[in-house]
């Protein structure tokens, strides 16, 4: 693989996890699929760059949202911000932790429960554990594995294209 080669195989995936926040952030504002995120970073790079990932997706959720979508300047939010970044990281490491890569789906399960236990614990003392209805995180399980799905599908894709083929290094 030449050097432009690698170049592109380690920005292709990245890139578009990056459009998906972005376009995620604006579309959907509170529905964004940080479980897949996470979980995709996960299984498809090597531990930094996946973390790396996962804060700037992370980031550029919350750029856009204080930037655009004009979230209150004030200490309660940002504390939820930050709560999604440790949820999204700690998803990250759910994912990984699944014995013997055993699959994308199992990683993505492990990865959503970790997510949204994370977020209902900092809901507990700071939060509104209200938000936590069968109902609700049953629609934030539908978005994220819609988006999952389709973020899996464009790896698998990705992965497939001579140039843009990288080895998963676990």
């Amino acid at each position: 693989m030449t050097d432009l080669n690698k170049s592109l195989a380690s920005w292709a995936l990245p890139a578009i996890l990056a459009a998906t926040t972005l376009t995620g952030s604006v579309v959907l504002a509170c529905m964004m699929p940080f479980a897949a995120i996470a979980t995709i970073a996960a299984l498809a790079m090597p531990v930094r760059r996946g973390l790396a990932a996962v804060v700037l997706c992370w980031l550029g959720n919350q750029v856009l949202g204080f930037g655009l979508m004009g979230f209150p300047w004030d200490a309660p939010t940002f504390a939820a911000g930050l709560s999604l970044l440790a949820a999204s990281l700690i998803a990250f490491a759910a994912a990984r932790a699944v014995p013997g890569r055993g699959g994308a789906v199992p990683a993505f399960l492990a990865a959503f429960a970790a997510f949204e236990l994370s977020l209902f614990a900092y809901a507990l003392p700071f939060g509104d554990p209200a938000l936590f209805t069968p109902d609700i995180v049953g629609l934030i399980a539908l978005n994220d594995a819609l988006w999952f799905a389709g973020l899996w599908l464009g790896w698998q894709v990705l992965a497939r294209i001579p140039a843009l083929a990288v080895q998963t290094a676990r």
